[in-house]
């Protein structure tokens, strides 16, 4: 059994009374030593490493949370929406589709986190870790096409490592090289890509219109990929 006040404080007590309220919230020993969370429903369960006990993880994974609170469900809806496609099915690995997910939410949270005001290094484990190396974008240059074709292999990670990119939330790492070679490698692409990560950016968690959805999101993305599809030969 675990003391909450270990993990809460005036910085995160607003947020948590918040949640506490409308979820059923379970604290459990994580079996990875890293910090987790799953929900269903009303359920919640917050996976924690006693060895750690660290607020900055703890209030990261609440804001997981506070997204499926505020029905932002960007990664189930690309999950739907790219399964429409069997060509995009092919491209996007189950991996690809969690891992945009992923970095999506992180992209909505980060600035809470912030003004919370926890530590930007504790927000994620590889924090300061460099998301493309030399070796990784020399490969995927030599690989992306096959004579005038786009390699369907490639395509995956080409999307996976831009998003991680453009998600990333350390603005000390400088990108402007990998960056160059990404749009170069395939404008439109990179062009669906960026927009993804801009739409889900500027997306107000709080918006009560009716008629405005994150759903939107993953719409106008499978819609760009449909037309990049059709204007390009693919392997």
């Amino acid at each position: 059994m675990y003391n909450i006040n270990q993990f809460i404080d005036e910085r995160n007590l607003e947020l948590w009374n918040s949640l506490n309220s409308k979820f059923n919230i379970k604290i459990e020993q994580s079996k990875n030593r890293e910090y987790s969370c799953f929900t269903q429903n009303n359920d919640a369960i917050l996976y924690v490493d006693e060895n750690n006990i660290c607020k900055d993880s703890f209030t990261h994974e609440l804001l997981h949370i506070h997204l499926k609170d505020k029905e932002f469900y960007i990664g189930s809806s690309l999950k739907l929406t790219i399964a429409q496609s069997r060509i995009l099915s092919r491209m996007f690995s189950e991996a690809l589709i969690e891992h945009i997910g992923n970095c999506l939410d992180h992209l909505k949270m980060f600035e809470m986190y912030k003004n919370l005001g926890f530590r930007q290094e504790k927000f994620l484990l590889d924090f300061y870790d460099y998301k493309c190396t030399e070796f990784e974008i020399n490969n995927l240059s030599r690989n992306y096409k096959i004579g005038n074709k786009i390699n369907t292999n490639s395509v995956d990670f080409y999307i996976g490592k831009l998003v991680a990119i453009l998600c990333d939330p350390n603005i000390e790492n400088d990108y402007q090289k990998p960056l160059t070679i990404f749009k170069k490698l395939d404008a439109q692409l990179h062009s669906i890509v960026e927009k993804l990560v801009e739409d889900t950016k500027s997306y107000n968690l709080n918006n009560d219109d009716i008629f405005v959805s994150y759903r939107d999101i993953s719409n106008d993305f499978y819609s760009n990929l449909i037309t990049w599809i059709r204007n390009n030969k693919i392997t």
